[in-house]
């Protein structure tokens, strides 16, 4: 028969010994604890590896009128990208995307490539004195740290415009599919704040990239230089990021490896889409009102149902483009907050006033309809509409008034892109391309309302009007693309190569339909004197093919823009 021994308990004395001393003690004893055992140990508070780069620190934080900036050192760049592994994993971007990049610079004769001595360029954001991405943004997303002069992007704000990209010369903001923002280098600014270096500052193997304190000026620099040749003049925006060199780089003798490329931009086509929509809109109300003061001057009568006609075909075109336009962007959701940037950004007065606009447009249609529509109206809400005091001539006056300001919201829309100081959408070509496309498509659109009320002649002069424009503004655009080479600015060579080499087809569609639209216009002009509903189709089969022609060529004015950048961006 067996007998049961006891458990014996042989949990080590220390260890209970500690649990029942980890039991009695507080919070703050514990925390006292710990503090004096790590004095005792004499720990050091600062960061670890503070003695690798504390001279590659400034000193002292900046004073007033200085604010910290990035300083290469060229001779000591070897083009490794250990500074672009170490920002892309602390920062956890993308697989695609990087804060930070490295290019090449070719110094010596162009003839002789081969002989080309090569010079590594690492670049990041250059926490510019005027940044272009903080005055574009229209919500506010960028901040411009007071002491420190540190750019950051607040991620909670962005709504995915990408417009900072444009606004941007050096092309930092990047944008993420997956978020549905953009996201651009801060310089590490929360290591910075308690002693501890950049990514790309603490991984340099040859100390290559440093923290420096810099001068500013409140204001981009007045001269033309620039960082490194063929990168963006620093008038721009001021970059604050040096680079330096025992011996400077001659810009004659020094050209990025990748000058000759140059890729396809994004499409945007929501906003292709809705820059159209709304300058037709426009274009259609311009038309109708010249239109029928001329007929009113020489006496005759033009039907309620014209300008109403009118109105709400303008009105239907600007809303459809109006609302594709918010396919655009990462975060939908957060556009109520455009406003935001008045002050700045001309995509914050764009959509300011073209909502004015639309706002003006729809209370002329209301007005406009009123009488129409008023024995449909039930008489318990009848006796809410003061008809006595709404003047007979109050919706013609409504809808004269929204022109002026749909014409604003068209110059601030062309002012969104020649803002970007981009060569190729300087303003001797946005506002041609932009406000041409309401003087084209406006009158031919116009002119199917006068064909179906019976305006013949007016109705084939305002075909003749649109065609006019159309063709004239597709031959600015035929001599773009297609002026022999050495004829004009490298930009423009620049992007006639890039149309022709993979745009091609785009090229070609556009122009095969400005000439089927021209000819179906000319076949409205001859009809519609004679035959107001046959000219009419006609008319309306022409601007249907003039819109999408007019896309097209949106298409292009976005895919085929070409600037200076910094080496290895691409």
């Amino acid at each position: 028969m067996s007998t049961m021994l006891p458990v014996v308990n042989r949990q080590p004395e220390l260890v209970g010994q500690l649990l029942h001393e980890q039991q009695q003690l507080s919070a703050v004893e514990q925390f006292s604890d710990w503090h004096s055992d790590h004095e005792s140990a004499d720990t050091v508070t600062a960061p670890a590896q503070e003695k690798y780069y504390r001279s590659l620190l400034p000193a002292t934080a900046p004073g007033p009128n200085e604010q910290f900036a990035f300083e290469v050192d060229l001779n000591a760049c070897s083009g490794c990208k250990a500074c672009v592994v170490a920002c892309h994993t602390l920062n956890g971007l993308e697989e695609d995307e990087s804060w930070r990049r490295v290019g090449t610079l070719l110094i010596g004769d162009p003839d002789y490539a081969d002989a080309a001595a090569i010079q590594h360029v690492t670049t990041a954001c250059h926490h510019c004195e005027d940044p272009g991405c903080l005055n574009g943004c229209p919500v506010k997303a960028y901040d411009k740290d007071p002491v420190t002069g540190i750019v950051r992007h607040l991620d909670d704000q962005c709504i995915g415009c990408k417009y900072c990209t444009m606004m941007c010369p050096y092309e930092v903001p990047q944008y993420s599919d997956r978020l549905g923002i953009v996201r651009k280098c801060d310089m590490c600014h929360q290591r910075l704040s308690v002693g501890e270096a950049p990514a790309c500052v603490q991984s340099c193997p040859n100390e290559a990239i440093r923290i420096t304190v810099v001068p500013t000026d409140n204001g981009p620099s007045a001269s033309h230089e620039t960082l490194v040749p063929s990168s963006p003049s620093s008038n721009l925006t001021g970059p604050t990021t040096r680079y330096v060199a025992e011996s400077p780089l001659d810009p004659a003798r020094t050209r990025p490896q990748d000058e000759n490329v140059d890729e396809v931009a994004e499409s945007h086509w929501p906003l292709a889409v809705m820059l159209v929509a709304t300058q037709i809109s426009v274009g259609i109300l311009i038309a109708e009102s010249l239109s029928t003061l001329v007929l009113t001057a020489v006496g005759i009568s033009v039907p309620d149902a014209v300008p109403i006609a009118a109105a709400l075909s303008a009105f239907a075109i600007g809303n459809i483009g109006l609302g594709i336009a918010p396919l655009h962007l990462g975060q939908p959701l957060r556009m109520w907050r455009v406003f935001l940037g008045l002050k700045t950004s001309w995509l914050s007065r764009e959509a300011v006033v073209l909502g004015k606009f639309m706002g003006l447009l729809a209370g002329a249609i209301a007005l406009l309809l009123l009488p129409v529509v008023w024995d449909w109206i039930p008489t318990s809400i009848q006796q809410w509409i003061p008809t006595e005091w709404i003047p007979a001539w109050a919706g013609r006056a409504l809808l004269a008034a929204s022109i002026p300001v749909g014409l604003a919201g068209l110059y601030c829309s062309a002012m969104i892109y020649i803002a970007t100081k981009r060569r190729p959408w300087r303003g001797a070509r946005t506002l041609p391309r932009f406000f041409g496309t309401s003087l084209t498509c406006g009158p031919i659109i116009a002119a199917v309302v006068f064909a179906f009320a019976g305006f013949g002649i007016t109705a084939a002069l305002l075909c003749l009007a649109g065609a006019a424009a159309g063709w004239w503004k597709w031959t600015r655009e035929r001599r773009l693309y297609r002026t022999p080479a050495g004829s004009d600015d490298p930009y423009d060579r620049r992007s006639r190569r890039l149309v022709h080499q993979h745009l091609g087809e785009t090229l070609r569609m556009r122009n095969f339909s400005a000439v089927v639209a021209t000819l179906l216009a000319g076949l409205a002009v001859v009809l519609c004197p004679w035959l107001p509903m046959a000219g009419a189709v006609c008319a309306a089969l022409s601007a249907a093919v003039w819109i999408a022609g007019e896309n097209l060529e949106r298409l292009l004015y976005f895919q085929s823009v070409v600037y200076d950048r910094m080496p290895g961006t691409l």
